[in-house]
């Protein structure tokens, strides 16, 4: 009786002391899992960043092709046109 108390003991004992480590290990993993989320993250904001300084560029360099660009006399009849109409 006495070796099936200490086989007791000792199978308790492993379960009381893995249980703490298997927990600490998955935690590790997670600590890496979100660095790495974090790290695309930052990726995908930097690119879409990138993006809107493109699109913005592109919209200056655009903005010399409108059909009637603000301040022309075709700009203000047209303005006015649209006062007219929404009346």
């Amino acid at each position: 009786m006495t070796s099936t108390i200490s086989r007791r003991a000792f199978v308790t004992a492993l379960a009381i002391l893995g249980v703490p480590l298997i927990a600490l290990a998955q935690d590790k993993k997670d600590d890496k899992d979100r660095e790495e989320k974090k790290k695309e993250a930052e990726k995908k904001a930097e690119e879409k960043k990138e993006n809107a300084k493109d699109k913005t560029e592109d919209a200056v360099e655009d903005r010399d092709k409108v059909v009637d660009p603000p301040g022309t006399d075709h700009a203000q009849d047209r303005r006015q046109d649209r006062r007219r109409d929404g009346k």
